[in-house]
């Protein structure tokens, strides 16, 4: 085993055994703390069965049989006088003599001193009553010991899985951010040096020209990702022309894109509500999703609906299992059977769907499968005074 797997598998296990064993000592001392209250209220029951006992049985002495009666004793009320045969108390005692009589035959006409039928039952109550309200409590505790450990566990593992997933989206956003200068940096340094054939001169300004682009998209991208973790920060609410920005998009779109390219078929009076900003970056992020995947072509639709403005982009990609759909859009996802060379940081798709969500629209995906293309949905709300009444 490699030391980065040793590693990996050390990382993975700590947690576990970690927290097992914590949830083990927890249990275990719950069920010890059951286990001492429950003795401590069973010899409180015993106390007192010994104290009534006890008071029986000096009572018993103290009186003689012949002027004793049956009936309550009255300087007692927990206390009773019982003539044989009757109700005789496991805790009863002669009178005269103070004998227990527990286990020996009931003698007719015996006085004895025991413990009222109330007194016992009182007793009886109260020890049930303090049985059950540990019960109920160490219950209780258990329970919330296990959630306490339960949620720590999940904290931590959303910890390990958040670490993770920073580290290869640095290690992905630093490749981004490097690729693009060092192509940039090639062509000025051809330039400096005098070693570009003029014929080259446009192709290569060109190339260096989109890849700041690509630049200013990602830094664009992270700018925005951190401004939608921040509560207080709010899109502009401004009337955008989505027809003219859908234009505007395409035929840039067309002087860059690859093989087939870009291609608009666009209806007029698409007006919303919202950022131009957001509504670029999310055209931005479907069209580099698109060809990033495989797409030779890439197809711009904007119509509407009623009240709705829609926006699809349409590829013919490597696209993705229709049941898919939704785990594209989590931070850092990457589309299943994408080669190792396709780039991204697995953040555009994500912060296209918050920016749409945020200026109260959706953005959705489909896919008829794998090799058959995709297909990104954008819904933003119509203008108010464009809604026909």
């Amino acid at each position: 085993m490699t030391k980065r797997a040793a590693s990996l598998v050390r990382d993975r296990l700590s947690p576990v055994w970690l927290f097992g064993a914590a949830a083990f000592l927890l249990a275990a001392l719950g069920a010890w703390w059951l286990v001492y209250i429950s003795q401590a209220i069973s010899a409180q029951r015993e106390m007192m069965s010994t104290i009534l006992e006890k008071q029986a049985e000096v009572h018993a002495l103290r009186l003689h049989a012949d002027a004793a009666k049956p009936g309550p004793v009255l300087d007692d009320p927990h206390l009773e006088i019982v003539r044989m045969p009757g109700r005789v108390s496991p805790l009863a005692h002669r009178v005269g003599d103070g004998f227990a009589v527990t286990g020996v035959a009931q003698v007719p006409g015996v006085l004895v001193v025991q413990p009222t039928e109330a007194s016992e039952r009182s007793a009886d109550e109260r020890y049930a009553r303090k049985r059950k309200m540990v019960l109920g409590e160490g219950s209780l505790l258990i329970g919330l010991l296990v959630t306490v450990v339960w949620m720590l566990w999940r904290l931590v593992r959303t910890e390990s899985r958040f670490r993770r997933e920073m580290q290869d989206f640095l290690g992905r956003v630093t490749h981004e951010m490097k690729t693009p200068l060092a192509g940039i940096k090639a062509v000025l340094q051809t330039i400096h040096a005098g070693r570009m054939p003029p014929e080259q001169l446009k192709e290569l300004t060109s190339m260096a020209l989109r890849e700041a682009e690509r630049e200013e998209h990602l830094i664009q991208n992270l700018l925005l990702a951190q401004r939608m973790r921040m509560p207080d920060q709010r899109l502009a609410h401004d009337r955008v022309d989505v027809s003219m920005l859908l234009a505007r998009f395409v035929q840039r779109r067309q002087a860059t894109a690859p093989v087939d390219g870009v291609h608009g078929q666009i209806a007029e009076s698409l007006v919303t509500i919202g950022d131009s900003t957001a509504i670029w970056t999310i055209l931005e992020n479907l069209a580099d999703n698109a060809q990033k995947y495989g797409a030779r072509r890439v197809d711009v639709r904007g119509s509407v609906e009623d009240r709705w403005i829609h926006v699809q982009l349409l590829d013919d990609g490597i696209g993705f299992a229709p049941e898919l759909a939704e785990e594209l859009f989590k931070p850092f996802a990457r589309a299943q059977g994408a080669t190792t060379h396709a780039s991204g940081t697995g953040l555009g798709l994500s912060l296209s769907r918050a920016l749409a969500e945020r200026m109260g629209g959706k953005l959705t995906a489909q896919s008829d499968g794998d090799n058959k293309g995709a297909r990104f949905s954008l819904r933003l709300a119509r203008a108010p005074d464009l809604i026909p009444s």
